[in-house]
């Protein structure tokens, strides 16, 4: 330090230790001097730097100097203390430690705690680092790079921001590709479908033009020979007779093509969910109904087309009906579903856009055969594309196992997973629930707002 201590022993001489027995400041040569003796010898002598603070006097009792630390957790305000306090004041009896120690004690845990700081201090600054480095990853921007040469030049480094978004734009580029695509396709289909039906009304046009004049002509023979005498008038009698055969034949034919077809110009467009165009009032749709023997399969199909309700008896082979439902034809085959019979399923897959499975909910000890027959369905190769609708049939009768349960006991969230399913509770007898699981496939199959043409 700038202040200067001068030797006790010598004034004129600066101090450069400090005695700690006898508690003065010398020089080197003086130290020699006074304590050459055996005795002083012994004195322990440490550089000024580490000459111990000067000893603090208690307060209440002056002429001792503090010594000791009281423990007491009630003293932890005041805990300083001479001998005096310790052994007759207001610490009597109390625990303590010597001064040195617990103040050695304390800087210690003080320089535990820098080490804490300091490390925590480092934490922090290096997740500040690691923040400025995402930002700057996020962000991208300019880069000095050194070439082969070693000449340094900027390059854009993109961040990931930039990245995501031409990603997004890649993405939607495709997609406004894959749309556009699809919207010629089905321009085409329109196209094609008007362009028929413009040849067959202009065939129309021309054979209703041809007929005009075939009857206009008959007509003009008629009045031809009512002008003519009595014995020309009988001679052509057979020929009126062929001509008027003939035009009744005409008009038989005409008014047949006319109670057939509907005179409409209107072009019903619907769309399908993968955005492919159909042409006509309904839209067909190939549905394959499966199931163990004893479901109800059979009585579904003919409450949906007749809505009767007939006796169950095994279906050897299959049953094929149409049902028509909104704007949807459902041509709905039903094959037989006992043991012997279910190797055949596979004959009736393909093209098919939809399998209906019906599962008896009365018999429990069915399910697990049920259970197989379904995972056996899901992995077939024509199956792949194809909606899947089950219905959990006679849910009326007491003790029916729940399409909740259901769902649950044959795992369908795992078994079905990656295609459009749906489970509908259904009574066969009633019909109750049918409409609801046709409903789900129309809307499966068909675009959004397109079932309102129905």
């Amino acid at each position: 330090s700038s202040c200067i201590i001068r030797c006790d022993e010598d004034e004129s001489h600066t101090a450069s230790m400090y005695c700690t027995v006898c508690a003065t400041h010398l020089c080197g040569e003086c130290s020699q001097l006074t304590h050459s003796t055996r005795t002083l010898a012994k004195h322990r002598r440490v550089p000024l730097a580490d000459k111990p603070h000067e000893k603090t006097l208690c307060p209440q009792h002056q002429v001792h100097a503090i010594e000791f630390v009281c423990l007491e957790e009630a003293c932890q305000s005041g805990p300083l203390m001479c001998c005096v306090c310790k052994e007759y004041g207001k610490h009597q009896g109390h625990k303590h430690a010597v001064l040195e120690t617990e103040a050695n004690q304390i800087r210690a845990s003080i320089l535990d705690m820098a080490h804490c700081i300091r490390t925590f201090t480092e934490e922090v600054s290096e997740y500040s680092r690691k923040l400025v480095g995402i930002v700057q990853q996020i962000e991208g921007g300019e880069q000095i790079v050194e070439d082969g040469v070693g000449m340094a030049h900027t390059e854009h480094v993109p961040g990931t921001a930039e990245s995501a978004r031409s990603c997004v734009r890649a993405y939607f580029a495709d997609l406004h590709e894959t749309l556009c695509r699809q919207e010629e396709m089905a321009l085409s289909v329109v196209d094609a479908h008007v362009r028929e039906r413009l040849i067959w009304l202009r065939q129309q046009q021309e054979d209703m033009t041809i007929l005009l004049s075939q009857v206009s002509t008959a007509c003009l023979h008629c009045e031809k020979t009512l002008q003519q005498d009595d014995c020309r008038v009988v001679l052509a009698k057979q020929e009126i007779n062929c001509l008027l055969e003939t035009l009744q034949k005409q008009q038989h034919q005409f008014t047949e093509l006319a109670d057939h077809i509907q005179l409409d110009a209107g072009i019903p467009v619907t769309f399908t969910k993968d955005n492919r165009v159909h042409i006509g009032p309904k839209m067909e749709i190939r549905v394959v109904t499966l199931g163990l023997d004893g479901a109800g399969k059979t009585t579904i199909l003919f409450k949906l087309k007749q809505d009767e309700f007939m006796q169950p008896i095994p279906t050897i082979g299959f049953n094929v009906e149409t049902v028509e439902y909104k704007n949807l034809k459902f041509t709905i085959w039903d094959v037989g579903g006992k043991h012997k019979l279910r190797p055949l399923w596979k004959h009736y897959y393909l093209n098919t856009q939809a399998v209906v499975f019906v599962i008896d909910s009365c018999h429990r000890d069915r399910l697990m055969e049920a259970h197989s027959e379904l995972a056996k369905l899901l992995t077939e190769k024509e199956l792949r594309d194809a909606l899947l609708l089950i219905f959990a049939n006679k849910q009326d009768v007491p003790g029916a196992v729940s399409v909740e349960e259901m769902t649950e006991l044959l795992s369908l969230h795992k078994l079905c997973c990656g295609r459009s399913w749906h489970i509908q509770g259904c009574d066969a007898r009633s019909g109750m629930g049918l409409h609801e699981g046709l409903d789900w496939l129309s809307r499966q199959l068909v675009a959004a707002g397109v079932l309102d043409v129905a």
